[in-house]
């Protein structure tokens, strides 16, 4: 009795499997995708997802771009502009407060924008839409920053 209901079992996972992969073919970017080529069959399919979440890799993919990851458009990929935004809350919050200040200057010459200017002033006019809470993280200021600045 056990083996038929592990069967029905089966069958049943395997056929909600089948559906969902007919509706999203991708399993994902990660080891899995670049290790196992062909995910035409619902077996490889799980096994690329398995291997893409098990290994832990897909968030080194998507932060470098590498493994069949695309890196996200916002993200500035810059160790130095994370280390200082992260170190200079509170300094950066005050001068984008002010539109003006060191910590802008640095942060400009960071994201290698030319027009500081232009940059601290739309940086003042949207501190809302950057600081958006006192638990902001350091990684949301700096999606916001960039998505700002444009």
């Amino acid at each position: 009795m056990k083996k038929v209901l592990g069967s029905i079992a089966l069958t049943a996972a395997l056929a909600a499997t089948s559906a969902f992969a007919a509706g999203n073919s991708n399993t994902g970017c990660g080891l899995g995708s670049v290790l196992i080529k062909d995910q035409s069959s619902v077996v490889m399919q799980v096994l690329a997802a398995t291997t893409n979440g098990t290994s832990g890799n897909q968030t080194f993919g998507i932060t470098s771009g590498t493994l069949n990851c695309d890196k996200p458009s916002k993200i500035a990929s810059n160790d130095k502009v994370e280390t200082f935004v992260a170190d200079n809350m509170d300094v950066l919050a005050m001068d984008i407060a002010q539109g003006q200040g060191e910590s802008i200057n640095t942060l400009a010459t960071l994201l290698k924008i030319e027009d500081k200017a232009a940059f601290a002033s739309k940086l003042q006019a949207n501190f809302d839409a950057i600081y958006t809470s006192d638990a902001v993280s350091s990684a949301q200021v700096i999606d916001n920053i960039v998505t700002i600045a444009g």
